[in-house]
């Protein structure tokens, strides 16, 4: 009996100690992995302060350009002179390489339990599908567009989270109907390609709501797609990529990104390219 209760207690000690061993050897691996996470993030920072130093000192030269060109018919060259405001180190086009791709900042790092909203389907929910799957359907997605979708498409809808909505936006359907019936407080990424509905939609959606990153194709020539960059700025969002469609002359693909999103992403702030003070 005592040599048992001995050889239990030494069995004890040894799986403390070896418990103990484990759990030093499981801090010292973490604390390496995050000393080697912020190391490069170190050597990174050193190259965005230069980006950031060399973006602030071009602004007066770069808004000239831009009001200058916004004053013209050249949409091409409009489009070159409009630069990024802010770095994203993992952006990731969801969508595929067609019209219907859009580049998203790092979605992987949406909240739990947000909403995504797509604006315009016509039955191509290629986005709506691998932003679902990037995201491993933690996220509702509200979608709509001015005809029904096909019994196909609604099947999928459904089965990745999704409601739909039907009509013409903002004339018979309101982006705020969609957030109430959806039960919607704020949207993480918007999705916009509305054929021009964007310069009477956007701005009053994002003055009664709170959305993370602006996925949009803006229309219309220089003067009125500047028009439309302000009314974005004005409701302190950063441009952090854009790509003018090469099937549409006068169409450009922008993304955007909050300013009180960026910490979340990882984002980096570099200069206000297009302040809510530019005078067209």
């Amino acid at each position: 009996m005592v040599f048992s209760k001995k050889r239990r207690d030494q069995n004890k000690t040894t799986f403390f100690y070896t418990l103990v061993i484990f759990l030093q050897f499981l801090m010292i691996l973490i604390l390496y992995k995050q000393h080697r996470e912020e190391n490069h993030y170190d050597l990174e920072n050193a190259d965005l302060k230069k980006m950031r130093h060399s973006a602030l000192n071009s602004i007066p030269t770069v808004q000239d350009r831009i009001l200058e060109l916004s004053k013209l018919n050249d949409s091409q060259q409009f489009f070159k002179s409009i630069q990024i405001e802010s770095f994203c180190p993992a952006k990731v086009r969801v969508g595929g390489e067609g019209d219907s791709g859009k580049v998203t900042c790092d979605p992987r790092r949406a909240k739990v339990g947000c909403t995504m909203m797509s604006l315009g389907l016509n039955d191509q929910i290629e986005f709506d599908e691998e932003l679902q799957e990037i995201t491993e359907n933690r996220c509702k997605i509200i979608g709509a567009d001015m005809r029904e979708q096909n019994s196909a498409t609604q099947e999928k809808y459904s089965k990745m989270r999704g409601h739909l909505f039907v009509g013409s936006i903002p004339d018979t359907l309101k982006l705020f109907r969609m957030m109430i019936d959806s039960g919607s407080k704020e949207i993480e990424i918007l999705k916009m390609d509305i054929e021009s509905s964007e310069h009477d939609a956007l701005e009053p959606f994002l003055k009664s709501y709170f959305v993370c990153q602006i996925l949009v194709e803006i229309h219309g020539k220089p003067a009125r797609q500047l028009e439309m960059l302000r009314k974005i700025s004005r409701q302190g969002f950063r441009l952090f990529n854009l790509e003018p469609n090469p099937l549409c002359s006068v169409c450009c693909e922008y993304s955007f990104i909050n300013e009180m999103c960026m910490a979340r992403y990882q984002v980096t702030p570099l200069a206000a390219i297009i302040p809510a003070w530019i005078d067209n």
